[in-house]
């Protein structure tokens, strides 16, 4: 009778979800209708981004090949031999039109007759179309120009490709050409792109809106870009001819579409369409406008498949319901059990926790109390004072990974992708490996191949995070005089703008048992030998690496062989950054790349190549002096010569000895090596070695490096300047705690910049309300403080009424470390977030972004 009464309010349940369930499903239709108008909208606004991104882009690339051609003083067909070279898109293609006569060539052949270059635009109007260009251009053809809105972009309607007879756009800049008298003739250098390579483009990313069209518009509504659905010659003149409009309403719609928003029109089909419209940014006159049939965005919403799963499973509970009573009693031991678990889960959390972090507390107190007893000897206190910094690094390791594994556990990880260099990641991974690397004497090699596109868009702390923890595992696990070997790869992605990092350490260690390997991602695991007890670690870090792999999408793979080593495969998808690569382009240099490795020989060379040199390589140092002879005997001489400085037989800084004593000082020597510096740069420099670089050779260091030692000029590292420049720069800091305030202020002293101080946010709002415009240079906010806190402090800067007081980067400074601290700093108007304990470094980078900005 007991279960009478509970099968009742089941059945009431049950009919009450069902009722609700249809009701609710039923009301969301008009909700989700203007919801996926409004996605429609933002998604042309999207589309608007890309767009102005491309155009920007594509103008920058036409202009560099532009002040290329006037830099060198080219002739037409020397600069069509250049446009061969830089020109590698298959299907898009360069002209070079006189101005005077409206004539040139392209690079490309014609579709009927591949080896007649000729071009020719006297019967088409290109001019017209063009942006910007009229002081450019000789007086006599200034009257084919008007003037739109473009401050930047210099680009053509779509017209046809006189040279194969496709729709096309052009990216255009006028160059000064040599003609054969020695006289300078203005040219217009255009960069011809298929519309069908733009059209790729744009697309939207859900079947919801395959039908939907986009085109873009000028002023007057011309089609610039057209959609196959969109009629007539002009859009306006496509709306009044299946739309009911009077004069007033059209000049309306004028004003309308060149605004962000939507409206509704009939096609010519007599639909009911939905038309979103969005100003392109790069262009005040031109609109993107996107187009799709109300029928194939309002379908119906209403999911009876759900509301009909809906009911069966709640039939099915009921069923259940009645067994649930039979299996009451085992349901709740069993829940007695999972308590018992968890209360012993979290007391061995808690045990292994206590003793993790009681370890490096114990080192930090004692070497302390040892330090004060002998403050009068500094080498002794020096030491000490090292010790304190590696158990302080160890305990914030640990901190951090105890985080990162609450937040895994939570589900509150988040990924921040920016901007980052794999080369720099490769030389940080390098650098935080030489220390144990001379300690334990471990033959150390970093080799990167097929590393195309250094400039990745990911989030680099996880990346970094990911290679370091799998890096230091094997350095801490090998033995001493044994190896890690470490290998970077690229190769295609499976998605458009996308590539694999394929990243790969082995080590000649003692290798892990299998039983180990079935759980050696689980947090506080650790392979139980006598070897590995006396190495620190909390057996967090392959637990928070798997789980930060599978986050990003990617794949780890693990082989290992007990007394034998263990090698760890990392393949992560990452997104191509579409920030421009640098142009790298050297002189064809002869240069001898000397290394015992022939993976990197191989690598090397065709690194080499692809900067326009001509490499020859050797395995030895005795081939290498036997290369240098015979080119000798020939009467020339190498331009550079690259050798590996830890080669068997004659090593690197012997090799350069004896180079020196054939050849004397007409060849320029650079010295290779994964290996620290410091130990033999004045040796490698008294052998008279030039230069020195770090392995893994990426293709950017490679060409800054021969820039440097050859003085080739090459603006990137002529704009390079470490610090100099920051001297003299004026911040505020922003800190309650006198500690942290002193250190900040010394460290920033060191670089000559001037920092002044304000105990809380108040006092701080205060200092910028009162300072002169553009005396601070930036501010650095701590976020906890008392009075009034660093996110309040900024939304009240952000408030000023002068610009130039309002707009003053704000970087917060504090210990709030989580994602969604970083994202509520953004939210308040902060520039940047950078984490306690403070990095210098990473405060030195971001006053360097600032001064870059204001340049």
């Amino acid at each position: 009778m007991k279960k009478l009464p509970v099968l009742i309010t089941n059945i009431v349940i049950v009919i009450f979800i069902i009722f609700f369930v249809v009701l609710h499903v039923t009301s969301q239709g008009d909700f989700h209708k203007e919801r996926n108008r409004e996605n429609f909208v933002n998604m042309t606004v999207g589309l608007e981004r890309v767009t102005t991104y491309y155009l920007e882009g594509e103008q920058r690339l036409c202009n560099s090949w532009a002040r290329y051609i006037n830099h060198n003083n080219l002739t037409l067909r020397q600069t069509v031999e250049y446009l061969n070279l830089v020109q590698v898109v298959k299907n898009y293609s360069s002209h070079i039109i006189m101005l005077d006569s409206l004539k040139g060539l392209s690079n490309r052949g014609h579709t009927e007759n591949p080896e007649v270059n000729t071009v020719s635009y006297e019967n088409i109007d290109i001019l017209s179309s063009l942006t910007n260009l009229r002081s450019e251009l000789e007086p006599e053809q200034s009257t084919y120009l008007y003037t739109n809105s473009f401050d930047s972009v210099h680009v053509t309607r779509s017209y046809t490709n006189p040279v194969n007879g496709i729709q096309s756009i052009a990216f255009c800049d006028v160059v000064n050409l040599t003609a054969d008298d020695g006289r300078l003739k203005k040219a217009l250098l255009m960069r011809v792109i298929p519309l069908e390579s733009i059209s790729e483009k744009w697309s939207f990313p859900t079947e919801r809106y395959e039908d939907a069209q986009i085109s873009m518009i000028d002023s007057e509504g011309n089609y610039i870009i057209k959609g196959k659905s969109f009629k007539n010659s002009n859009f306006f003149e496509f709306y009044k001819s299946y739309n009911k409009s009077d004069y007033q309403e059209m000049e309306e719609l004028h004003q309308l579409v060149h605004k962000k928003g939507s409206f509704i029109m009939k096609n010519s089909r007599g639909e009911d369409c939905l038309i979103a419209h969005v100003p392109v940014n790069s262009a005040s006159d031109w609109s993107i406008i996107s187009y799709i049939p109300l029928k194939d965005i309002d379908k119906n919403e209403v999911d009876w498949t759900l509301i009909g799963v809906v009911a069966a499973g709640l039939i099915i509970l009921l069923i259940l319901d009645i067994m649930f009573f039979a299996n009451i009693n085992k349901k709740l031991a069993a829940a007695a059990k999972v308590a018992e678990s968890a209360s012993r889960a979290k007391t061995d959390f808690l045990s292994a926790m206590s003793h993790d972090i009681r370890t490096p507390m114990n080192a930090i107190i004692g070497l302390t109390a040892i330090a004060e007893k002998n403050a009068g000897e500094p080498h002794l206190v020096s030491e000490n004072l090292k010790k304190i910094r590696l158990a302080g690094n160890h305990l914030l390791t640990l901190i951090n990974d105890i985080l990162d594994l609450s937040k895994i556990e939570s589900g509150r990880i988040t990924l921040s992708p920016v901007v980052f260099s794999v080369a720099d990641t490769a030389e940080n991974l390098v650098n935080l490996s030489q220390p144990m690397v001379r300690q334990k004497n471990i033959d150390f090699r970093f080799r990167c191949k097929n590393i195309s596109h250094e400039n990745l868009y990911a989030d680099q702390l996880r990346i970094n995070q990911i290679f370091i923890n799998i890096l230091s595992n094997a350095l801490k696990y090998t033995p001493e005089g044994k190896g890690v070997y470490v290998d970077m790869q690229e190769a295609p992605g499976e998605k458009e703008g996308f590539l694999k990092l394929i990243y790969t350490v082995k080590d000649t260690g003692i290798g892990m048992t299998k039983e180990y390997m079935k759980e050696m991602y689980s947090p506080f695991t650790r392979q139980t030998d006598s070897r590995i007890n006396a190495i620190q670690g909390t057996g967090l870090g392959l637990a928070i690496t798997k789980n930060m792999v599978d986050l990003m999408g990617g794949t780890i793979e693990c082989s290992s062989e007990e007394g034998k080593g263990t090698a760890f495969t990392v393949t992560l998808e990452l997104s191509i950054s579409d920030r421009a690569e640098e142009e790298m382009i050297l002189p064809p240099l002869e240069i001898l790349m000397v290394d015992d490795d022939e993976v990197l020989l191989e690598t090397a060379s065709d690194t080499l190549k692809s900067l326009g040199t001509k490499p020859e390589t050797a395995d030895s140092g005795e081939k290498a002096l036997e290369k240098i002879q015979q080119k000798k005997n020939q009467g020339k001489l190498y331009d550079l010569i690259i050798i590996d400085w830890k080669m068997p037989g004659i090593s690197g800084i012997d090799l350069t000895t004896r180079i020196r004593a054939t050849a004397g000082k007409d060849i320029s020597i650079i010295l290779v090596s994964a290996y620290d510096w410091s130990q033999i740069e004045n040796n490698a420099r008294e052998a008279g070695a030039d230069g020195f670089i770090s392995k893994p050779l990426f293709r950017s260091s490679l060409y800054k490096k021969i820039c440097e030692v050859l003085k080739i000029k090459n603006e990137s590292s002529a704009s390079e300047d470490e610090n100099s420049g920051l001297a003299g720069m004026n911040v505020l800091i922003a800190e309650d705690m006198d500690v942290n305030w002193e250190i900040i202020h010394t460290l920033l002293e060191i670089y000559g910049i001037n920092s002044e101080r304000a105990e809380n946010g108040k006092i701080a709002v205060e200092i910028i309300e009162k300072a002169v415009p553009d005396f601070y240079d930036a501010v650095f906010m701590d976020i906890q403080m008392p009075v009034m806190n660093g996110l309040e402090a900024t939304r009240k800067i952000r408030s000023l009424k002068d610009s130039r007081l309002s707009q003053i980067p704000v970087i917060a400074m504090t210990a709030d470390a989580f994602s969604e601290n970083v994202a509520e700093c953004l939210e308040a108007g902060m520039n940047g977030h950078i984490a306690k304990p403070i990095d210098i470094k990473l405060v030195i980078n971001e006053l360097k972004k600032i001064k870059d900005e204001r340049r």
